[in-house]
């Protein structure tokens, strides 16, 4: 589902609720009381919302801690026994996987036979935990978990592999961080052998894209040398509003091949046709020419120039911020 479909999202579930009150936590009362602004909220993210057919049914996935849950899940009477409730489990269980959420969890009632066995046949499993139902205490609801088997993702472009970082890769990545001319622009000062330590054992268990605050390093590697060139990521700066911020430093022995530019292109790949971003930004300090060329070839606008607002390294530094739409990445 997109933004802009909440009336139909209500719809969908108030025939849920109506149908097989038994089955949910929530109520046809209560739901059909709820504001519009909630129904626009659960269409647009920042968790997603999967429609079977036309509007024959629905399943509703988001991040919970370091898992994911599955709710909502429900299909009409006339589309069952054709695929479609199994369509959406596994929906929302690839939803899940790429953003490193380990586990998808749900609920279901004993006032759902049907579901708790087309849960058991796709993996999940009970957990042992039960309670009343909150819509109707004579139901029983149990926990149930699929373990999704997350895997580090792997981007291949042309030249480049962008992969998880290692522990071993301390010292190709000191050789970038330790130069002044690399974070000449950064916050910073050049990287001691410990910073890039610290850095390593903060960046390698990263792996999760789900929640505000998250994101993914990744060591830029040439694919015909297998040299650790560069330092790039993918931050999650909001789940609510579905943006995220690519960043990138590359040693300057490379610099003037495009390398940046194919690692950058990559990752804007990711964000939009990955992980449904809505708004992918770049930041850099005003004097950061090439960086700003980097974000130009990818189509980015520059969306704002900040004079002076921030005191690095003891001098005043101004801010460019561009900014790339999903609607015009497509385009």
């Amino acid at each position: 589902m997109e933004a802009g479909e909440g009336d139909r999202l209500r719809e969908l579930r108030l025939a849920a609720l109506a149908d097989a009150p038994q089955a949910f936590e929530a109520t046809l009362e209560n739901d059909a009381a709820r504001p519009a602004r909630d129904w626009e909220q659960l269409a647009g993210g920042p968790g997603a919302v999967f429609v079977a057919g036309d509007w024959a049914g629905m399943a509703a996935v988001g991040p919970d801690g370091e898992d994911a849950t599955l709710w909502g899940m429900w299909v009409a009477p006339g589309a069952r026994g054709r695929g479609a409730g199994r369509r959406l489990v596994e929906a929302a269980a690839e939803w899940a996987r790429p953003r490193g959420l380990g586990r998808l969890r749900l609920s279901v009632s004993d006032g759902a036979p049907a579901a708790r066995a087309l849960y058991a046949r796709l993996g999940f499993r009970p957990t042992g935990d039960t309670r009343r139902l909150p819509s109707d205490p004579s139901c029983t609801e149990t926990a149930m978990t699929l373990e999704l088997g997350f895997e580090p993702r792997r981007l291949e472009t042309r030249r480049l592999l962008l992969r998880p970082f290692e522990a071993e890769d301390l010292e190709a990545l000191h050789a970038i961080l330790s130069r002044e001319d690399v974070v000449r622009y950064l916050y910073p000062p050049p990287a001691t052998e410990q910073d890039v330590r610290d850095r390593l054992a903060g960046r390698i268990p990263r792996t999760r894209f789900a929640r505000t605050g998250d994101g993914i390093g990744f060591a830029a590697v040439r694919r015909d040398s297998g040299e650790l060139i560069g330092d790039c990521s993918l931050s999650l700066k909001s789940a609510e509003h579905l943006q995220g911020e690519i960043g990138f430093v590359f040693h300057p022995g490379h610099h003037g091949h495009g390398y940046a530019t194919e690692a950058a292109e990559a990752l804007v790949r990711l964000g939009f046709g990955t992980f449904g971003l809505h708004r992918l930004i770049g930041s850099l300090e005003a004097r950061n020419g090439a960086s700003a060329r980097v974000l130009e070839r990818l189509g980015m606008r520059r969306e704002s120039h900040l004079v002076e607002n921030e005191l690095v390294k003891g001098e005043w530094q101004s801010e460019l911020v561009y900014a790339l739409l999903a609607s015009e990445w497509r385009g």
